[in-house]
């Protein structure tokens, strides 16, 4: 049985109980040898409109077509959404600052066990479409993939979102109208130049020190302004650390 497993092995999807197994290992074969009952084999049954929307999302991600399935068109296809997922800021992962479709597709990428399930139930129900619809009318499935990129496109950008608003703020409140970093930059550390430091607390000398730092990154100078003023990096900010 472990010879036939290892010799199909890019015929069927694997999983146990926390999920899908894209790489068969000889431990994960020791392992079915030795408690079957915890794993189950799934095999493909892709094609018509699944197989549209498989090549779909393998042309969002500039991978060839593809004309049959198998383990590794799973694997290559899913890695890059969850590849994504996991080096979002961990403001990204939490920020309800979004719309409802790409909280839904978040979720759904961060809740992956078992592709075919991620790409053709829990996508298309997140950006408000069901399969049968799609298998009915395929002139929707170019609509659908724009939807998936810009819901996509909505999470990779919510962080640089969370920076520009930040920028914004400075602007408006401190210098009044809206200039570039340097300048917002300068203003602050004038505006702060006649204290008498010496005399500050503790947090508020971190502050100013902050503040008067020659990093001439934005994010960089931005992040340690954040840090100084809520105790973490923008990074990590929750909605109500914005606030």
């Amino acid at each position: 049985v472990r010879t036939f497993l290892f010799i199909r092995r890019e015929d069927f999807a694997l999983f146990n109980e926390n999920g899908y197994i894209p790489t068969l290992s000889d431990e994960n074969l020791e392992l079915i040898a030795k408690y079957p009952q915890h794993y189950s084999i799934k095999t493909f049954d892709i094609e018509g409109v699944k197989l549209d929307i498989f090549n779909s999302y393998r042309a969002f991600l500039n991978q060839s077509k593809e004309t049959k399935f198998d383990n590794n068109s799973f694997i290559e296809t899913i890695k890059p959404f969850i590849v994504f997922y996991k080096q979002l800021p961990e403001y990204s992962k939490q920020t309800k600052r979004l719309s409802a479709a790409a909280i839904k597709i978040r979720q759904a990428i961060a809740t992956s066990k078992d592709p075919e399930e991620t790409f053709f139930e829990s996508f298309p129900n997140a950006l408000g479409i069901s399969l049968n619809t799609l298998q009915q009318d395929k002139n929707k499935l170019q609509s659908y993939t724009t939807s998936l990129q810009n819901a996509v496109r909505e999470l990779r950008t919510s962080y640089d979102g969370l920076v520009k608003r930040f920028e914004e703020f400075i602007c408006d409140e401190f210098v009044g109208k809206s200039v570039d970093f340097d300048d917002y930059k300068e203003h602050l550390q004038q505006r702060y130049s006649k204290l008498k430091k010496h005399l500050l607390l503790a947090n508020q000398k971190t502050f100013v020190q902050r503040i008067d730092s020659a990093l001439d990154d934005k994010k960089a100078w931005l992040n340690s302004i954040a840090q100084a003023v809520v105790g973490k990096t923008q990074e990590n900010f929750t909605d109500e650390d914005e606030i």
